[in-house]
C-alpha cells in the first residue's frame, strides 16, 4: 500500500509539473502574440524600445520566465529553455523588422517634405567664409603687415622635428602612443602634435634674426567631445635676435595678439610659472574676464581667469639642436585657434566648428569676411 501510495504521489507530481509547464509555455506564447500585435502599431523607435523593455528587458516577462528555469530539473530546464529561446528569437526578429519599417517610414516622410527643385535658376551666391578661415586670414594679414614671416610645414613629421629638436626627452609622456598618432610601418614618423616643429625648420633654414608666425593643423589622440578634438589648429609665434630679448618683450607680444584676436584693448593678462621642455622660463597665459548676458567678455575688472595658452623664453638647447651656437635670444608662444574662436564668438561645442550641416555652417559664417 505504501509503495502504491508513493507511486500515486510521484505520478501526481509529474502530472502537476507537466501541466504547469504546458500552461506556462502557452501563457508566454500568448504574451508573445500580444507583443507582436502591439509593436506592429508602433511608429517611433522610442515607443518600440519602451515596449521591448516590457517583454525582453531586465524586468520583462520573458526574462522573468528564464529565471524560473533555475527551479526545474536538468531535463525540464533543457526542454523549457529551448521553447523560451524560440520565443525570444521570434520576438527579436519581429523587433528588427519593425525597426526597419519605422526607419523607412521616417525616411520617406523626410524625402517627401524636403524636396529640391533642380530646375530652379542658379543664384550668384558663392557662400561665406567659415569663421576659422576668416580668423586665420585676418591674423596672417595683420602679422605679415608687421613684418613677420608667415610659415607652415609638413603635417607628417619626424620625431626629430616634433620632439628631439624641441628638447623633449625620450621618456616624456607626450611621445607615447596615447597622445601621438604614429604612422604604421614607418619608424619615427608621426602626425605633428604641435606647430612648434615649424619653428625648428625655420631656424635651420633662415637662421637669426627671425620673426615668424605659423598657423596650421595639429593632431593628438584625444576623444572628440565638446571641448576636445583629435585635429585642431595652433597659432605659434617665434621671435629670435642677437640683441637681448627679455620676458618684457614676450608679455608685450602676448598683449598684442590677444588684443588683436578679441578686437579689444580692455585686456588684462596673468602669467603663471609653468614647465615646457622647449622654453625656460615658461609661463601659462590667463586672461581676466566676466560673463555678460551668458557670454565671456575680456575686461580688466573681471572676476574670473581663463587659460589661453603657453609661452616662454626659448631654451638654449633648442638653438643648439638647430645648429645655432652663437649667443642669441628669443621668445615663443602658442595658442589653440579653436579655443580663441569659441571664446570670441560664444561657441560652446568645438564639434560645431567641423560640422558639415550647411545650416550650422551658415550660422557661424562671416558675411563678406
Amino acid at each position: 500500500m505504501r509503495a502504491y501510495a508513493r507511486g500515486v504521489n510521484n505520478l501526481s507530481v509529474i502530472l502537476f509539473v507537466y501541466t504547469y509547464r504546458s500552461s506556462f509555455v502557452m501563457l508566454l506564447e500568448q504574451e508573445l502574440q500580444n507583443f507582436l500585435a502591439k509593436i506592429k502599431k508602433i511608429d517611433t523607435e522610442n515607443l518600440l524600445d519602451a515596449e521591448c523593455a516590457k517583454f525582453l528587458g531586465k524586468s520583462g516577462k520573458l526574462t522573468s520566465a528564464f529565471r524560473e528555469l533555475s527551479n526545474l530539473s536538468l531535463e525540464d530546464k533543457k526542454e523549457l529553455g529551448i521553447k523560451l529561446n524560440g520565443i525570444k528569437s521570434t520576438a527579436e526578429t519581429a523587433i528588427a523588422k519593425q525597426r526597419l519599417i519605422i526607419k523607412q517610414t521616417v525616411l520617406n516622410k523626410k524625402l517627401s517634405s524636403e524636396k529640391l527643385d533642380v530646375t530652379l535658376p542658379v543664384t550668384n551666391k558663392i557662400g561665406n567664409l567659415h569663421i576659422l578661415t576668416y580668423e586665420i586670414r585676418r591674423i596672417k594679414h595683420e602679422y605679415q603687415s608687421r613684418g613677420y614671416m608667415i610659415l607652415d610645414g609638413p603635417e607628417v613629421e619626424t620625431e626629430f622635428f616634433n620632439f628631439d629638436a624641441l628638447n623633449i626627452p625620450k621618456y616624456h609622456p607626450a611621445r607615447q602612443s596615447q597622445d601621438t598618432f604614429y604612422i604604421k610601418n614607418f619608424e619615427n614618423i608621426l602626425l605633428r602634435t604641435q606647430t612648434s616643429c615649424v619653428q625648428i625648420r625655420a631656424l635651420q633654414k633662415y637662421g637669426v634674426p627671425l620673426r615668424m608666425i605659423s598657423i596650421g593643423k595639429t593632431y593628438r589622440n584625444d576623444k572628440l567631445d565638446a571641448t576636445h578634438s583629435p585635429m585642431f589648429h595652433q597659432i605659434e609665434c617665434l621671435v629670435v635676435d642677437r640683441n637681448p630679448i627679455c620676458v618684457g618683450h614676450l608679455k608685450e607680444a602676448l598683449h598684442q595678439i590677444v588684443s588683436f584676436v578679441f578686437e579689444t584693448d580692455n585686456v588684462f593678462l596673468r602669467f603663471r610659472p609653468s614647465f615646457f621642455p622647449f622654453t625656460e622660463p615658461s609661463m601659462e597665459v590667463d586672461c581676466c574676464y566676466k560673463k555678460i548676458n551668458g557670454k565671456i567678455e575680456l575686461v580688466k575688472d573681471g572676476n574670473s581667469w581663463l587659460e589661453l595658452g603657453g609661452s616662454g623664453m626659448v631654451h638654449p638647447n633648442v638653438f643648439k639642436n638647430c645648429g645655432i651656437h652663437e649667443k642669441v635670444y628669443g621668445f615663443a608662444y602658442g595658442f589653440g585657434l579653436e579655443r580663441l574662436v569659441m571664446l570670441k564668438y560664444g561657441i560652446t561645442d568645438i564639434r560645431s566648428l567641423f560640422d558639415v550641416d550647411s545650416r550650422i555652417l551658415n550660422s557661424y559664417a562671416v558675411v563678406n569676411g
